[in-house]
Parts: structure tokens; sequence; C-alpha cells
């Protein structure tokens, strides 16, 4: 997988789910800790014509999973049925040219503000 496999990544705070979007988890660490943040994502026609996508009974979310010691993320894929999930490794510059693609920040990190309530 790589950055062009999700595009239109925004926080699910005060944003509704748009036709073609998935809810996505970046499970990462922070100076302070690790911390579990909600997203909307779009995969791409690619994502979706994956073999072992394809062998999923329906996709429910994706979660991107950051690894100890620099290893690559993993993203996983949940399958509707609750009984399969597929994992695929994600570099960690494939992973920060997703979020530079979408302009995202992720909390925690220099240069984050958070949302601000209406």
């Amino acid at each position: 997988m790589t950055a062009e496999d999700f595009t239109n990544l925004h926080l699910q705070y005060l944003s509704t789910q748009a036709e073609g979007e998935l809810p996505a988890t970046i499970e990462h660490d922070f100076h302070n800790g690790r911390m579990v943040d909600h997203y909307f994502v779009t995969p791409s026609p690619n994502f979706w014509n994956d073999e072992a996508i394809r062998e999923l009974e329906g996709v429910t979310g994706i979660m991107f999973l950051q690894q100890p010691d620099g290893a690559p993320w993993k993203i996983l894929v949940n399958d509707t049925t609750m009984f399969k999930e597929v994992y695929f490794d994600f570099p960690e510059e494939e992973f920060r040219r997703m979020l530079a693609n979408s302009n995202v920040i992720l909390p925690g990190e220099p240069g984050f503000i958070p949302p601000v309530q209406a």
C-alpha cells in the first residue's frame, strides 16, 4: 500500500461521513504516550482491487497502527463479519506522505491545532 491508496483523510470530530469514506483510526505514539484518533478516509480504486481486500465480505473500517522501534506501520482492514482481517505493511515515509497529502497533523505532534467547536 502507498499514500495514494488513501485520500481525503480528515478528523471525524464535527464531520459527517461522506459517500465513499470509511471510518479509520490512527494509533500513534507522541511525546506523552500513545493516542488513538478517529478519522474518515477514502480508499482508492487500487485499494479496493487488492486481492486480499476483494476476499473480504466487506470493509467496516481501517486502522493505521504505529509499530515500535521504527518498524513499518501496519494497516489493519476489518471485515464486516468481524472474523476476517487483512494486514499490510505501510512504511513511515508513505504514512507521512498520506498525512501531508490531506494536510493532516496528528494530535500531540508539533503544529497540531485542535478543532474549534462552533
